[in-house]
């Protein structure tokens, strides 16, 4: 009997064995990919320069298991610090976003604006629905404008290191509640999907958690209609963000090439839309395939005609008017390469689609260098536009913005006759 007993035990477990195996065998790899995956976050950091060893120390420490970040202070040397590196116009706006993180007016809610893409290229995990770097930074700056005129703190949950972009001050970084757990399993304890948001209510006496704070949770963009966008300081741009070292190397090598301490280079963005120029299908058909190069050569007349009004000189050196393109679409690069009527520069990155977590990198890249010269010219959408963009790119706004020109830089060019 107890032979018969031992024996439908050991049967019993050789059944089971094979799924333990397999169970057990699916956790480890899980917790492995896991772990090699947020390694490989951290050394991607290390290799742009975003982090040295003290400020990674400091980011780790900060993050938590299971409870809020702890609302962080910015010290007196990083303000001085932030002012020698941001336009001298933006110190009042900075001592005014200061002073209101540091929560002097004695509010205790936070404005969390959410965007984060860091895992939209995992296998798995949370991965934020959003537009273009234009439409998404537009919309959060004025939303930042309204916390701001509330003096209420703000934080983001926005990581951008992986594209060269990191916030300014740590004190900006949102840190969520469940702290290492989140971040392992690629997730985040808040909802903005819905795309809502009520402004009239941020600043008014809330309960709270425990530690009489409360956080109030925006995605960048807003349904539209819970928020009608307004124009904002384009110094909020330079106050939350700055570039990381391997970005700032990059724009400063370009910045020396083409030579814009000289205030004589022409900007050009042309955008072909999400469609014609990497084949994704969300009607952004700015200009197709099949005249590509004719709305390139249009480009180039209003591009011409532009820079004449604004007195840009050819240089002495080739009789050329140097200009800086900036496009979404490797084949207009290629072209770009053979016209000889400028001295056109273009970064060497391949465009890549915003819709991958690292498709802002090269965007980055154009979008500093566009703001730094002397006027823009840009592609209106054509009359039977049908798509998700404005009539004038918001990417090329950003630059204007952030390189505090004025409205007869823009040069509007139509490529339909």
């Amino acid at each position: 009997m107890g032979s018969d007993s031992m024996k439908k035990s050991y049967y019993k477990t050789q059944k089971i064995r094979p799924f333990i195996i397999v169970v057990t065998t699916t956790i480890i790899s899980f917790l492995f990919i896991i772990a090699f995956n947020f390694d490989l976050q951290h050394k991607y950091a290390h290799q742009n320069g975003s982090y040295n060893d003290k400020q990674l120390r400091r980011n780790l420490d900060s993050l938590p298991i299971f409870s809020e970040k702890q609302t962080l202070s910015i010290s007196d040397t990083e303000r001085t610090l932030a002012k020698a590196s941001i336009p001298k116009q933006c110190h009042s706006t900075l001592d005014k976003v200061i002073q209101c993180q540091q929560n002097q007016n004695k509010k205790k809610q936070t404005i969390v604006f959410a965007c984060h893409r860091k895992w939209c290229n995992s296998l798995y995990g949370h991965c934020e629905k959003v537009n273009g770097i234009g439409d998404r930074t537009k919309h959060m700056l004025s939303l930042f404008s309204d916390a701001l005129d509330k003096c209420l703190r703000v934080e983001l949950d926005y990581p951008q290191i992986q594209n060269g972009i990191q916030l300014r001050f740590n004190d900006f970084e949102y840190i969520d509640s469940w702290g290492y757990i989140a971040e392992l399993f690629h997730f985040r304890s808040y909802d903005v999907s819905d795309l809502k948001v009520n402004v009239s209510e941020w600043g008014k006496e809330s309960d709270g958690d425990r530690k009489g704070n409360s956080k109030t949770f925006v995605h960048f963009i807003p349904s539209h209609d819970q928020y009608q966008f307004h124009k904002y300081d384009p110094c909020l741009y330079h106050v939350l963000f700055k570039t990381t070292n391997i970005l700032d190397t990059e724009i400063h090598y370009y910045s020396d090439l083409i030579g814009f301490e000289d205030n004589n280079v022409i900007g050009m963005h042309f955008r072909t839309g999400d469609l014609t120029a990497f084949g994704l299908d969300n009607k952004d058909i700015r200009t197709h395939s099949d005249s590509l190069i004719q709305s390139y050569d249009k480009m180039m007349t209003c591009a011409l005609d532009h820079a004449r009004k604004l007195g840009i000189q050819p240089s002495p050196t080739d009789g050329r008017i140097k200009l800086f393109l900036a496009t979404d679409n490797q084949i207009i690069k290629d072209k770009a390469k053979t016209d000889s009527r400028f001295s056109i520069y273009i970064s060497n990155s391949k465009p890549t689609a915003y819709i991958r977590s690292e498709g802002d990198r090269s965007a980055y890249t154009d979008l500093y260098l566009l703001s730094k010269t002397r006027g823009l010219v840009v592609n209106e959408l054509p009359n039977k536009y049908d798509g998700p963009a404005e009539k004038v790119s918001t990417f090329a706004q950003l630059a204007m913005n952030i390189g505090f020109m004025n409205d007869h830089q823009l040069y509007k060019c139509k490529l339909e006759d």
